[in-house]
């Protein structure tokens, strides 16, 4: 016995054992590159998916942009209505103050002045004209500020005038129509 050779089969056997390792490692190579591939495909598809995400929300910005920038259009135009809308109602409002006033002189002013001149801008009234006595001017002053819709009487001149048919004084004074507050009337 001492005459049999095991060298060829222990060769067989490294043989096949090499060739094992070899498929083995094919395999788990193939494997590798498999999933590699797969995991490479699956973050592009990630990637792809956030980058359409970010088109998208991109697009919708520039709509709401485009919108944010029609309401400040439209509130701008707003705005300038309403301040047309409040001149408007400025001037309703001042729009009878002649005629408020002219119904009101006829109430302040005692018998014995004579209006000559009126004159009424804005809310400044001035008007000239010839009085009796300074007294009858002083009641003129009182009732106008005891009117509530005008105040603020101020004289400017008082000279003498004509002393024929009657003695009378020529006298400038200011007053101030007082607006009426929203509400009270």
């Amino acid at each position: 016995m001492s005459h049999i050779n095991l060298l060829p089969w222990r060769d067989d056997y490294k043989k096949k054992k090499k060739k094992e390792f070899f498929v083995v490692l094919a395999l788990s190579a193939a494997v590798v590159l498999g999933l590699s591939y797969a995991g490479k495909m699956y973050v592009e598809a990630l990637i792809g998916a956030q980058e359409a995400r970010n088109e998208f929300l991109q697009k919708e910005t520039l709509v709401i942009d485009r919108r944010i920038a029609e309401v400040r259009q439209i509130k701008k135009e707003k705005a300038e209505l309403e301040k047309r809308i409040n001149v408007i109602q400025q001037l309703e409002e001042k729009r009878n103050y002649a005629t408020h006033l002219f119904n009101s002189l006829v109430e302040v002013v005692p018998v014995g002045i004579y209006l000559n001149n009126v004159q009424f801008s804005d809310e400044q009234v001035d008007v000239v004209g010839m009085s009796e006595s300074n007294n009858r001017l002083a009641k003129m002053m009182r009732n106008i500020d005891a009117s509530g819709w005008l105040g603020g009487s101020e004289i400017s001149s008082i000279v003498a005038g004509p002393s024929k048919p009657i003695k009378l004084s020529k006298f400038a004074m200011k007053f101030t129509v007082i607006p009426e507050i929203k509400g009270e009337k």
